[in-house]
């Protein structure tokens, strides 16, 4: 069987190659750090795309903890150069194109599917006028699902798994060609696939763990079958896919209907992050201890301040993205003042 071969799209140990962006080490600028730089920030100003502060950390041996940066601290930015990609193919199937749609990923370069994101935004329960009702309609859920959302769950997908590229790679980006193990898989078949960050701990010593963070990492079609393993194409990319990572079904895309809390009686907490991170602000993923069986659904409003009343962090907003029975997952929004912290008390919305 004839192998696809992809010749310009290359992730080595000094530059890579993600979206038709050329990133190198060695055309690297420096980047003293102000207060409230963030490598995703710092990523997007410099490269033009967030998505990429992977490759700013990679040349920055010194930053221990992405997520915690330094003011004073030097940082490291490597240059970029555009370049186009090319890929070879056998002559009896050609691989598509990854095509750019209207999404942040697709202005990012960074898109995969042609198809419309078939989320339905619907405005219910909502006051006619004043303050409130024009930032609600600010906010573009459609955007979030684009982007990885993951969830709280006891289920990993075992679908199959990513086993790495043909260079021998441990990890790949948009649009390239890598080896998965996936029975009974066909050609034209899709897959999600998911990163299993661990399990998340209980926020109280007699409390369950609300089960592991499952995080959504990419999309991917079949495009060719060997004896014990399948040839996939990324298709749409939330970050790099790496060796190990588990395929399951297509990540969910539910209808979203913006309102108010479903109950006064809803309370629960935050209990993680999206990947694990320490905190979040506005336009961050966080993970709550309550769902479905509490009455929400996407699209919900919900309130978010500290547990601790004299920590002086007033009452944010989330709105519900995702539900399983007995978790959630929701998105900081604009309305929040205030970073969210693990162990935040979440109920009914501050009118």
């Amino acid at each position: 069987m004839r192998k696809f071969v992809v010749t310009a799209v290359i992730i080595a140990s000094a530059c890579g190659v993600f979206g038709g962006r050329e990133i190198r080490a060695e055309e690297a600028t420096s980047h003293a750090v102000q207060k409230g730089d963030t490598l995703w920030d710092l990523s997007g100003g410099y490269l033009n795309d967030p998505l990429l502060w992977p490759k700013i950390w990679k040349i920055n041996p010194g930053i221990a903890n992405p997520h915690w940066i330094r003011p004073g601290q030097t940082v490291k930015i490597p240059g970029m150069k555009k370049k186009a990609l090319v890929r070879e193919a056998s002559a009896d199937r050609v691989v598509g194109p990854v095509e750019s749609g209207s999404s942040a990923l697709a202005r990012a370069g960074l898109a995969s599917s042609s198809e419309p994101l078939p989320i339905v935004v619907v405005k219910k329960d909502l006051p006619l006028s004043g303050a409130r009702a024009k930032a609600v309609q600010m906010i573009d859920p459609a955007q979030y699902y684009d982007r990885g959302i993951g969830m709280l769950t006891n289920e990993i997908p075992n679908e199959g798994k990513v086993l790495g590229t043909e260079q021998g790679w441990q990890s790949a980006a948009l649009g390239e060609i890598i080896l998965i193990s996936a029975p009974g898989a066909q050609v034209g078949q899709q897959f999600g696939v998911y990163r299993d960050m661990g399990k998340v701990e209980s926020l109280g010593y007699f409390s369950a763990s609300p089960g592991h963070l499952l995080a959504d990492i990419a999309v991917v079609e079949v495009v060719a079958l060997e004896a014990s393993r399948q040839q996939a194409v990324i298709r749409r990319a939330y970050a790099e896919v790496r060796t190990d990572d588990v395929l399951g079904p297509l990540p969910e895309r539910p209808t979203v209907s913006v309102r108010s809390a479903p109950a006064a009686s809803v309370k629960g907490a935050v209990v993680a992050f999206q990947f694990m991170r320490q905190l979040a602000g506005p336009d961050d993923i966080v993970y709550l201890n309550i769902g479905a069986d509490q009455g929400l659904a996407p699209g919900d409003l919900l309130s978010v301040a500290a547990a601790d009343k004299a920590e002086g962090r007033n009452s944010g907003e989330i709105m519900i993205l995702r539900v399983s029975p007995t978790t959630a997952a929701a998105v900081v929004t604009k309305r929040s003042g205030h970073e969210v912290r693990r162990g935040d008390v979440v109920g009914p919305p501050v009118l």
